[in-house]
């Protein structure tokens, strides 16, 4: 029998595929930003589309490549909402959340090796914003519902185990382009508290401003409620079978 990977080792793997996540995400982001920025042009639809595919297209990597380790998670929204109806184990959300933080600000970080200071000072490190006509509670629930559509893509495809094998990665990351195509320039769509506090967090030094509140009712509750609500409503549904007893 194989041996089942630690929890020390999938927390690492959470790092890793979090890590991933902020940094070709939200670099697709920072670069943007940059360039739009040079150019002397807006963000174009062009430039959301690019952003979402690059988010999509790593977080498909990330789920195909990390999944059979830690469930690739990435995302204490997704954690907390599989917890709640008891497709993961309460005791163990703690070290997934500490490694899902520590990989989106190193991934962040290292978004300043590939652009440098402007990356922060132009883009933000992909940082998500609340655009000028989208206020704090409409953006908790863009967040929200956007978090809700990603979450009901996972537990449809990887949490249940009546799901036609091998679709879980391309649906999940497919499931997140599509929310930052449609949400994206209205809140930035990160959808993901983690993929939201690394790239503000990294930024504070460069002096680029961060909105507390903004953070915790749009970026941080949003995500929760809206993947929490997804699980136990797919879980109602579809009469999804109860995990067995360990």
């Amino acid at each position: 029998m194989a041996r089942q990977p630690t929890l020390i080792e999938r927390s690492l793997a959470e790092l890793i595929g979090t890590f991933l996540l902020v940094f070709v995400g939200g670099g697709a982001a920072a670069a943007a930003a940059v360039l739009a920025a040079h150019n002397k042009q807006p963000i174009t639809l062009a430039d959301v589309l690019a952003v979402a595919l690059a988010h999509g297209l790593i977080l498909f990597i990330i789920v195909a490549a990390l999944g059979r380790v830690s469930g690739a998670h990435v995302n204490p929204a997704v954690t907390l909402g599989l917890a709640s109806v008891g497709r993961f184990p309460w005791e163990e959300v703690a070290a997934y959340l500490i490694g899902q933080m520590v990989g989106a600000l190193l991934g962040a970080a290292a978004i300043l090796i590939v652009f440098g200071s402007q990356a922060a000072t132009i883009g933000h490190l992909g940082g998500p914003a609340l655009a000028p006509h989208t206020n704090i509670i409409q953006g908790a629930i863009a967040e929200a519902l956007g978090a809700f559509v990603l979450m009901l893509a996972i537990i449809s495809t990887a949490a249940d185990s009546r799901a036609p094998a091998g679709w879980a990665a391309l649906t999940i990351g497919m499931a997140l382009a599509a929310v930052i195509i449609f949400i994206g320039p209205a809140t930035g769509a990160t959808v993901n508290p983690a993929r939201a506090l690394g790239p503000d967090l990294i930024a504070l030094f460069y002096k680029v401003s961060f909105d507390g509140v903004a953070y915790v009712v749009s970026y941080l509750i949003g995500p929760i409620v809206g993947a929490v609500a997804a699980c136990f409503l797919y879980q109602y549904v579809s009469r999804m079978p109860r995990p067995k007893a360990r």
